[in-house]
């Protein structure tokens, strides 16, 4: 289907009907009797042919010249401008137009030729085209002024792809980005390699930012393997270098928890890489106003920092306790927790604080002394919401009131345990990229 704005000359008009050989044909013009409508429903001879002011011969309207017959209907494919200078009534009609082909015709293949009507007819139709994803076509011939195209139109596809492309890494791009939205950033550059084609250098540049945001969607999901694929062939791009960096700490410090996790391409870090990982993708969901999805990783962090801190430094598993890592004196009074049908004693996030305050001098221990009244009190928030036990959700207030004391807690107590001189490179994700 051949969209095409119409103006005072016919000729390239009937070029471009001719040479697409389209099964439909809308015309986008001027309306009233002065218009250039009458060049696609006048009687008798509307078009005319000049030599400067002199008529020199007559001619049918368009669709008569170009041979449409039954396959022109001027109440279906007629698009009609009151104001052919108005930009924003040329561009809303042509991309109505356009959305109603697709919504009639959803695989018909849309070709869009500005070369007729006013500027902003031009403008307006070539816009809409480029919008709603139509192939853009151009009529034209050698000049031999900067007035008209004396002779010898040829209609030619537009070269739009490097425009196009432009747009998306400078307007789309980082609109997503600020949102952390890599699943809409990955789907829009795979559609522009796929379906254009790009200069080489272009291409490139694309390549990289899609595998740039593939690795950060990874991420993301917590597939720290696939990010890495991604991201470690960016590392000579400076921001990406750190994230690389952080990121295989991330893998190490899991692989210390998750003996079912590969972690071979790790680098030895602190070793709570992993929580503070919780608390970076948790920040992302509150930028996402998914209030519910960053308490849940709060939660999982917080959580996580006791069965690090237990495994690592007394070799203690939450999840089955072996009295004999235990003191003497704290054995007896786990031994009684022993579940019978499991015949293991397993420790929930609270047991699991209340272990390490009564294990000597332990700072993660005394830090949680010192703030449990806060943190159960905030922790009420999690355990109604829908996704623990109960139907309440959780606004950005009540995020507020629990990231404020979780967070806090978090942070002071993975300083309190590690070595004044480990070093974190723990950063938010970049919300642009210099490629």
């Amino acid at each position: 289907i051949l969209m095409l704005t119409v103006g005072g000359s016919h000729r390239p008009i009937v070029t471009a009907i001719r040479s697409l050989q389209a099964d439909r044909v809308v015309f986008v013009c001027s309306a009233g009797s002065k218009g250039s409508q009458t060049q696609v429903i006048g009687e008798g001879t509307p078009c005319e042919v000049r030599r400067g002011t002199e008529v020199i011969e007559r001619l049918p309207n368009i669709p008569k010249q170009a041979g449409l017959g039954d396959r022109f209907d001027p109440n279906r494919d007629l698009i009609l401008i009151q104001e052919p200078d108005d930009l924003s009534e040329c561009y809303h009609r042509a991309s109505s137009g356009i959305q109603a082909i697709h919504r009639e015709f959803p695989d018909a293949q849309i070709m869009a030729d500005y070369t007729g009507g006013t500027k902003s007819m031009s403008v307006g139709l070539a816009m809409a085209a480029l919008d709603h994803q139509a192939t853009l076509y151009v009529t034209t011939g050698n000049r031999t002024n900067i007035i008209k195209v004396d002779r010898g139109e040829l209609t030619a596809q537009a070269v739009v792809a490097p425009l196009v492309a432009q747009r998306t890494i400078e307007q789309f791009l980082p609109i997503v980005l600020q949102q952390y939205n890599y699943p809409a950033a990955t789907a829009e550059l795979k559609r522009l390699l796929s379906s254009m084609a790009l200069p080489s250098e272009t291409k490139r540049q694309i390549q990289d930012l899609y595998a740039c945001c593939s690795g950060l969607d990874a991420w993301d999901r917590f597939e720290h393997e696939e990010a890495l694929q991604f991201l470690e062939p960016q590392m000579k791009r400076s921001e990406i270098q750190q994230l690389v960096i952080f990121l295989k700490q991330v893998i190490s410090s899991r692989g210390q928890m998750d003996k079912k996790f590969d972690a071979s391409n790790g680098i030895n870090g602190h070793g709570y890489e992993i929580v503070q990982d919780l608390l970076l993708n948790a920040e992302r969901r509150a930028t996402q106003e998914r209030y519910d999805d960053a308490v849940g990783r709060l939660y999982r962090a917080i959580e996580l920092l006791a069965q690090i801190r237990l495994l690592k430094f007394y070799g203690i598993k939450t999840g089955d306790v072996e009295t004999q890592q235990l003191p003497e004196s704290l054995r007896e009074e786990y031994e009684k927790m022993q579940s019978p049908d499991k015949c293991k004693i397993e420790l929930a996030l609270k047991n699991s604080y209340e272990l390490l305050s009564k294990l000597a001098d332990d700072p993660l221990g005394q830090l949680y002394q010192k703030n449990a009244n806060k943190i159960f009190g905030v922790l009420e928030i999690r355990n109604n919401s829908l996704f623990a036990h109960g139907f309440q959700p959780i606004t950005s207030s009540n995020y507020q009131q629990f990231s404020k004391v979780i967070v806090t807690f978090i942070q002071s107590g993975i300083a309190a345990v590690i070595s004044a001189k480990a070093k974190s490179n723990s950063s938010q994700f970049p919300t642009n990229f210099n490629i």
